[in-house]
């Protein structure tokens, strides 16, 4: 599989009225749409979008979690999560059981947690492309940057500026 090339995206834009202060976070910006747009195009035969992957993945990670666990995991809206939740049990992907008094826990099915690893394995290959061409130090190095960045906007002192 690979990426569909996009003709804005080609090369570096031209920087018009846009302060160079601006370019890493709007190539960071750019790229992520980049792999969001190929991960949902690979995901969409299977009915299946980026965004529902994500919450298969977390359901993964955190069997029954509530819906506003996942909604905080995944930086959503309980609304929206309530959304995407009531689909993938209408789909079969999940089973939700009210177990802690109003909350109601959240479970792959086997259905879900097959397509799941099918995910899994579109995701290890856009993975292996959008790195293709890095040495396995540098792509460790970026990771590591990618976190530091995570975290940075995870701290405190950007919550409160908020």
């Amino acid at each position: 599989m690979e990426l569909q090339r996009s003709v804005c995206f080609a090369e570096p834009p031209i920087a018009v009225n846009q302060h160079p202060a601006y370019y890493k976070i709007v190539n960071l910006h750019q790229t992520c749409s980049i792999v969001d747009a190929a991960f949902d195009a690979a995901l969409s035969p299977f009915g299946l979008s980026s965004a529902q992957w994500d919450v298969l993945r977390l359901l993964r990670e955190h069997p029954g979690a509530s819906g506003a666990d996942v909604a905080r995991c995944a930086k959503v809206t309980p609304q929206a999560v309530a959304t995407m939740l009531q689909r993938l049990e209408k789909a079969e992907l999940i089973t939700r059981h009210s177990a802690r008094g109003r909350v109601v826990e959240t479970y792959l099915t086997p259905q879900g947690e097959s397509l799941l690893k099918k995910g899994d394995r579109i995701a290890k290959q856009i993975e292996a492309q959008v790195f293709s061409g890095f040495s396995a130090e540098e792509q460790e190095q970026f990771n590591q940057y990618l976190l530091r960045c995570r975290a940075n906007l995870n701290s405190d002192e950007y919550r409160q500026e908020q």
